[in-house]
């Protein structure tokens, strides 16, 4: 009975291993190990961290991406007709839980906005579960099917997406906004869309985003900063450029930057100008040359894909993450205003990486050579 248990679990296992994407997967574990390899040199200025070690930071950030390594390989067992059963269900949960963020008693408020949930343990934030669930909802309601060609899924997709602005502009978080609405439009230009109806949507978005600026103070704030700086308390930004500048082409050496001992969000919103001055411009252009990559091998997976439901996931799953990737590299060199957004897997914090371990499990799973 045990043999037979041991010959079917490395049939498991030899099925996984040459059915994997392994340049993804090698390209996942680096960027792992260069999350872990930054946070053993970062002071964070969070909630969790401020009082302890860094020994102690590193050991927390150590856990949390050692769960991501574990979610990216557990998705990646997954069979495509498991995630497409029980995706609807862990979304509508999951939606429920964003709710809450903006329920009085049950939001954690900080710095003006109200984005995650006190679990005693950690506090999750859960926007970032949403976004690759929302992607496979997404291609589930949107992939062509003789039974489902109506403008009906269009609609339902829309009420979807409008159900999470709502929650997003009233916590608020703008970025996490711009991040979810590019996941919809990407896969809604994907699944054989009306033109006028795309038209319409974006229409519709910038009006949207015109009226945020007008009715909310913190959005309001951060983009006059971004145009008339002379005006504005910049300090961050500057501090993020000139570390840039310090690092040079090859850095002043892991370990030894400045900024993260004097910057709050060091650690987060702005690691890309820690990772800029520690490693130099030729760190930078390696770790965007790894998303790069991924982004490319995903398209090109997506491209020869002839599974509506696969391509579309594939295909928004990349949008979200290359977009926050740009996003968190730009607001870094003070090309756009400041989001709050994270670098995927690289900066601290436990919702971030566990968000996008499940995002990357999940395109390991849907670029398998074959799906049983």
């Amino acid at each position: 009975m045990s043999q037979n248990s041991n010959k079917n679990e490395l049939t498991i296992l030899s099925n996984w291993w040459f059915n994997i994407d392994k340049q993804l997967l090698i390209c996942f574990l680096i960027l792992t190990f260069f999350g872990l390899t930054m946070s053993f040199t970062i002071k964070p200025g969070g909630s969790y961290v401020d009082q302890i070690s860094i020994l102690n930071a590193f050991t927390i950030q150590s856990i949390y991406l050692l769960f991501g390594v574990l979610i990216i390989l557990i998705c990646s067992f997954f069979e495509l007709k498991t995630i497409k059963k029980y995706t609807p269900y862990i979304f509508l949960f999951l939606l429920v839980v964003l709710t809450l963020t903006i329920i009085p008693g049950f939001g954690l408020e900080s710095k003006g906005s109200s984005r995650w949930l006190d679990l005693i343990i950690i506090t999750l934030m859960p926007i970032e579960l949403i976004k690759p669930i929302f992607c496979i909802g997404l291609a589930l309601i949107l992939e062509n099917k003789t039974e489902n060609t109506s403008g009906k899924k269009y609609l339902y997709s829309f009420i979807i997406y409008f159900f999470i602005a709502v929650v997003l502009v009233k916590q608020p978080d703008i970025g996490q906004l711009a991040i979810i609405s590019s996941i919809f439009v990407s896969s809604f230009f994907l699944s054989g869309f009306s033109f006028a109806a795309l038209i319409g949507i974006i229409f519709f978005g910038l009006i949207s985003f015109v009226g945020i600026y007008f009715l909310n103070f913190n959005v309001q704030n951060r983009i006059n900063a971004f145009f008339s700086p002379e005006q504005y308390d910049v300090s961050q930004v500057n501090r993020s450029i000139n570390a840039f500048k310090e690092g040079g082409y090859f850095g002043v050496g892991p370990g030894e930057g400045q900024l993260k001992n004097t910057l709050q969000e060091s650690h987060t919103d702005y690691i890309f100008a820690v990772i800029g001055e520690e490693y130099g411009a030729v760190g930078c252009l390696v770790i965007l040359s790894l998303f790069f990559y991924i982004a490319y091998r995903v398209f090109q997976r997506s491209y020869d894909e002839k599974d509506h439901f696969i391509q579309l996931s594939l295909f928004s799953l990349t949008v979200y993450l290359s977009f926050q990737t740009l996003i968190h590299c730009a607001v870094n060199l003070n090309l756009i205003p400041s989001t709050g957004m994270t670098l995927p897997f690289i900066s601290y914090g436990g919702s971030s990486i566990l968000g996008i371990a499940l995002t990357l499990g999940l395109i390991l799973l849907l670029t398998k050579k074959r799906h049983n």
